[in-house]
């Protein structure tokens, strides 16, 4: 399982109206084309920073390409598109457009780590 990170940030007054929205739009498409599988989503802010957070099975560019055309997700996007500063606004509506965003909002993994059955609980 691969974990992918992006954050952006929202203008002032709307985290409200940003944790509704990403609280409650309708589920994607869980299986892209290429097989790949979007196993979980995370969303999490502080201050007007949102961090999104996905695990997957498969490949990356399949999962964008895949979201970047399902319905709930266009509209998600178009909707809080409305909220985010002017420098992390993008264009959605495309496979590039949502491309070029999450290549610029990608965090780095920097380590991670999973417990295994071999590990004592204590």
């Amino acid at each position: 399982m691969q974990r992918y990170a992006v954050m952006f940030r929202v203008k002032p007054g709307t985290e409200d109206k940003v944790k509704d929205l990403l609280a409650n739009y309708s589920r994607p498409g869980w299986v892209a084309p290429d097989g790949t599988r979007l196993m979980s989503t995370s969303v999490f802010m502080k201050d007007g920073l949102v961090v999104r957070m996905i695990e997957i099975e498969g490949n990356l560019p399949g999962l964008m390409r895949h979201l970047s055309q399902e319905p709930s997700i266009q509209r998600v996007e178009a909707e809080l598109d409305k909220y985010l500063v002017e420098e992390d606004r993008r264009d959605a509506s495309t496979p590039e457009g949502a491309r070029e965003f999450f290549l610029r909002a990608m965090m780095e993994t920097v380590t991670t780590r999973v417990a295994t059955d071999a590990e004592p609980v204590s």
